[in-house]
This record gives structure tokens, sequence and C-alpha cells, in this order.
């Protein structure tokens, strides 16, 4: 009795969890997914049945819709924050018209949108970085009350920048690391509303440290999808210090675009 219990109980949350990755369209109105973070990836089962795209002014919505009716079903492929999530798309009426991805049942994604690296290639090429006894080209570096922020090398792999940073804490005192922030902006801000920032998400981080302890350095690499940047912009990294009301040490380092087309090849 209890085996069959058990094979009953299997069944009934298979049948949810694929009923929660089954979503309904028609061509008179628009369903949105909406993510947490940037959406990295978006493929289409059949194309002449839907359409779906990436919100631009949004990076991470989606827009979807039917092309008309149809009999067979579709899918839909989205990664966003490292998973992927599998959706199967059917013709009906619809419900609601805006889901949350992260309510989705998704899986690790494993592998790196723009060149295809998977997880243990970002891994082995991060570590190979580190390994690395050179000292480093310095491309970028700015100080302030005894912290040191550089970013020693930019490397290539496929399609994969592999960013090289290194935190040199000269203090008595461990700098604890509240979070890195990448984005592009202009190099000349002449007008706060002509200004426009655009937020750039590493797929992958090696140690995600914590803290750099008093008197030592440590390196951390990052790994972007490859880009360039027109010579009026720029690359920002900021490293921010954990501390009460927000009151902690603020690095930031400008890369240009120079910087980054000279990245060496792994």
């Amino acid at each position: 009795m209890k085996y069959f219990l058990s094979i009953i109980i299997c069944l009934m949350l298979f049948v949810n969890l694929h009923a929660q990755n089954n979503l309904f369209i028609n061509e008179n109105m628009v369903i949105h997914l909406i993510s947490e973070e940037k959406i990295t990836y978006l493929q289409v089962g059949n194309p002449n049945l839907v359409l779906a795209e990436i919100v631009s002014e949004h990076p991470n919505l989606v827009r979807i819709k039917a092309t008309g009716e149809f009999k067979q079903e579709s899918s839909l492929s989205v990664v966003s924050e490292g998973k992927m999530y599998s959706i199967r798309l059917n013709y009906g009426n619809i419900q609601k018209n805006s889901f949350h991805l992260q309510d989705l049942n998704g899986v690790a994604a494993n592998l790196y949108v723009g060149g295809l690296l998977r997880e243990e290639d970002l891994k082995s090429c991060a570590r190979m970085i580190l390994d690395k006894k050179s000292k480093g080209t310095n491309v970028r570096k700015c100080k302030r009350d005894g912290i040191h922020f550089s970013v020693r090398n930019i490397y290539l792999k496929n399609s994969a920048l592999f960013f090289e940073l290194e935190i040199l804490n000269k203090t008595d005192m461990d700098y604890d690391v509240e979070s890195f922030h990448w984005w592009i902006t202009d190099k000349k801000r002449l007008k706060a509303t002509n200004t426009q920032e655009y937020q750039v998400h590493p797929v992958y981080q090696y140690y995600e440290i914590q803290s750099v302890p008093a008197q030592s350095k440590i390196r951390e690499v990052f790994v972007l999808p490859k880009f360039t940047i027109t010579d009026q912009r720029i690359l920002h990294i900021e490293l921010r210090e954990k501390a009460l009301g927000n009151t902690g040490r603020k690095l930031s380092l400008e890369v240009k675009n120079k910087n980054i087309i000279k990245a060496k090849s792994l």
C-alpha cells in the first residue's frame, strides 16, 4: 500500500511541475515573462507559431504572442541568472497575462551562452589565470584609504572575456566585500538626464570573495560575454565595502575600449 501511495505522490508532483511550465497563448493578447535578473538567452521552438522577444528597454522582460491558432505544441527556452527554463506553449484562453520566471521550474544552465563554455571550462580557465605567476599588466588601478584595486589582465576565450581583478589590503583591518557592480556609461557626463547607463552582469565569478584579510592580497576572476564599446563610453567596475549606514569605501575602475580589444588569448 505504501508503495502505491509513493507512486501516486510522485506522479502528482510530476504533473504539478509540468503544469507550472505550461503556458497558454493566443493571437489576441500578449503575455509577459518577468525575471528578477537580465535574460541572457531566448529561443522559440517554432517561430512560425510563436512570436517571442526580449524587451529591449527592459532586458528582464519577455513578451510572447501566437501568430495565429495552432494545434500542435510549441516551446520556449529562457536563460536567466544561470538557470534554464523550458516552457511548453499551447494555444488557448489566457487566464493571466504576466508570469514570474522564477516561479517556474528551472535547471542549472551550466553553460555560457556566448561561446557555450560549460561551467567546468569556465572554472578551469579561471584557475589557469590565477595560477599564472606573472605580475600582470595592471590595465587599470585605483587606491583609497589603504585599499588598492586593479584590473591586472583581460583574457579572451571563444566568446568569453575573463577579467582578472586584484584587491590589496594594506591596512590592519579586514576589508569586507559587499558587492561588485559593473556598468557601461558615457565617458563625458554633460547632463545627468542625457547620461545612458547599461548594467552588465558577469556570468561567472571564481571565488565569490566575502573579505580581504588585513595585510593581504586576493585575486579574483569574473567572466563576461564578449563585447566592445565606443570610444565615447567606458566600463565601470565598482568595489563596495560592507559597512554600517552605507558608509563603506568604494573604489571604481574605468576600463576603456582600447583595454578590452587588447584582451590576451587564453
